[in-house]
């Protein structure tokens, strides 16, 4: 008997470790999704073909190379998801995936070469935020705002399959959720 309450109790405060921190990493988090005007942000980055798990890694390197080859940092790093996992074999899943340029605005000749550049388009997007505290904040994001804002896009007779941006922003501890507006014609 005096086992079982040993075991109970350890299995009790597993449990409330796992509650805590999925709080924390956001999961209790309200998502509002609302069509807002956005956009308009200078990206530099790496197209990316491939599993969507990879982003971290071409993120850091972009993130990286712009401070150690060029002195250009950065606060915010993105990715524009084009591809619906659900559908498309992973080797095929195309991204672009990188860092928004805030400031050295000066430098972007010299990024043509090492970078693809481009302005994103000013345009009315499904937006939703999240709670940035690490890795897991992305995990817990992608399993709880994408389906709230497919759905809010299926009520509203737009496209699902549309791209999704994500924006990573450090300073203010928020992943920004920027989903493209297809409208269905009927």
């Amino acid at each position: 008997m005096k086992i079982l309450k040993v075991i109970l109790g350890i299995i009790g405060v597993l449990i409330l470790f796992v509650l805590a921190a999925y709080a924390y990493y956001g999961g209790f988090y309200s998502i509002s999704p609302e069509i807002q005007q956005s956009g308009g942000e200078t990206l530099v980055y790496e197209k990316m073909t491939g599993d969507y798990a990879q982003s971290g890694v071409v993120s850091d390197r972009v993130y990286y190379e712009l401070i150690d080859g060029h002195a250009i940092e950065t606060t915010r790093g993105f990715g524009i998801f084009y591809d619906n996992p659900k559908t498309v074999e992973t080797q095929n899943l195309r991204a672009d995936v990188g860092c928004i340029l805030e400031s050295d605005f000066s430098k972007l000749e010299s990024l043509e070469g090492d970078f693809e550049i481009t302005e994103y388009p000013v345009a009315k997007y499904l937006v939703a935020d999240f709670p940035f505290k690490g890795k897991p904040s992305i995990i817990i994001g992608i399993m709880k705002v994408y389906p709230m804002m497919n759905s809010y896009l299926e009520e509203n007779g737009y496209e699902v399959d549309s791209p999704m941006m994500e924006i990573w922003d450090v300073p203010n501890k928020k992943i920004l959720y920027r989903k493209t507006l297809i409208k269905i014609e009927s």
